[in-house]
């Protein structure tokens, strides 16, 4: 059954790469394409991971129970280009975008250093990848949604829904790490792929949906980012 969720994964992600590379190419102007190509790339990576899992690669078993270590390499290589595609939105300063960007890397190396732990030692590493999670979204919540405010006046709702959709979808996968194998184990490997596969087709694909919505609201009140402007 697992890799039936696997092909699911595949195909989505896919199809959402699909869509945004036609989108990148038919853009209108150099910005929408910037966040257009920020996308693809992170559903073809996504894709690639699922295609990896379906033909029965990435998987070890560490300490008697399976584990899909390549989901880890998939996550640290996408999950900063989300960071990216956010801040460019919010026209992030550099040295902001590398401190998100920073944290984000850390909670996904230390969630791969838990993962691949024996228990209990793994809960320390979990407390520890949490803890560059709140201390990422807590940046997120605090000085970024004050400074995209501060730059788009007339959007500040946009970046509240932006980061609140950002934070809850991002919550729920160490919610699903520790009720699978890798915790307390308390639901099935079916159910943990097939929570894992919609999870991420979800705060991919639909994600990256929602950014492009977040853009066309900005563009639409005159506060679209400008490319002179971007990381500034």
């Amino acid at each position: 059954m697992n890799q039936v969720w696997f092909a699911i994964g595949c195909l989505g992600m896919a199809f959402g790469a699909l869509i945004f590379g036609i989108g990148a190419h038919n853009a209108q102007n150099e910005r929408w394409r910037i966040l257009f190509t920020l996308n693809f790339f992170i559903a073809a990576i996504a894709s690639v991971l699922y295609l990896t899992m379906w033909t029965g690669h990435g998987q070890s078993i560490v300490y008697d129970r399976p584990t899909y270590w390549v989901r880890y390499v998939t996550w640290i290589c996408s999950t900063p280009l989300q960071i990216l595609s956010v801040t460019y939105l919010g026209g992030t300063s550099l040295a902001f975008t590398s401190a998100l960007v920073g944290a984000d890397i850390l909670m996904i190396a230390t969630g791969f250093v838990a993962t691949m732990s024996p228990k209990p030692i793994n809960y320390i590493w979990y407390i520890v990848s949490c803890g560059f999670f709140i201390g990422m979204f807590y940046m997120l919540f605090n000085q970024y949604r004050s400074q995209a405010s501060e730059k788009h006046p007339r959007s500040r709702r946009v970046f509240t829904k932006l980061i609140t959709v950002h934070f809850v979808l991002w919550l729920i996968y160490p919610v699903i790490w520790i009720l699978g194998n890798t915790g307390f184990n308390l639901i099935s490997s079916t159910v943990e792929t097939a929570s894992y596969t919609i999870l991420d087709v979800v705060a991919k694909v639909g994600f990256g949906f929602l950014a492009l919505n977040c853009f066309k609201q900005l563009d639409q009140a005159g506060e679209a980012p400008r490319l002179e402007r971007v990381f500034s």
